[in-house]
């Protein structure tokens, strides 16, 4: 709800400027939709799949496929997957999702890495954003270790 304060400035003009909204004290506007695991499997891991795919290869009965981007709507598609994982790792940061104090390391160090990989893939640079992925890889892994998740 959105509380209005309001005041008449002449004499038909009425002027109503939102009040900001209240929080407890320990209450944050932010909030936790979903718990982690729903958020890992339908946010965070699609998203970072996608900027790891520029290391992909797969073999197959019809031989070795390179998978990475070769084409404008294939660099879209890494740009998108980098943008969304760059923005999602501010809702790690919910307080509620925090686990400990290294919790928002790790995901500022995968917010780092991430928009790396977002600048990289917007400048269209294959070796950047390869090496990048990399980087995020080894960020997952550490945090996965850390929190016994794997």
């Amino acid at each position: 709800m959105v509380r209005l304060s309001c005041g008449i400035v002449a004499a038909a003009v009425v002027v109503c400027a939102a009040a900001p909204p209240s929080f407890g004290e320990d209450a944050s506007p932010f909030r936790a939709y979903v718990d982690m695991k729903a958020f890992m499997e339908h946010v965070l891991t699609p998203a970072a799949t996608i900027v790891w795919s520029v290391n992909a290869t797969v073999i197959d009965e019809k031989g070795e496929h390179d998978l990475s981007p070769k084409s404008e709507s294939d660099w879209e598609r890494i740009v998108s997957g980098a943008a969304t994982l760059v923005e999602a790792t501010n809702a790690l940061t919910i307080p509620q999702r925090a686990l400990d104090p290294q919790w928002n390391v790790y995901a500022r160090k995968l917010a780092e890495a991430a928009n790396k990989a977002y600048l990289a893939a917007e400048a269209r640079d294959l070796k950047a954003v390869a090496e990048v992925s990399d980087q995020l890889d080894g960020i997952c892994a550490a945090c996965h270790r850390h929190y016994g998740v794997e």
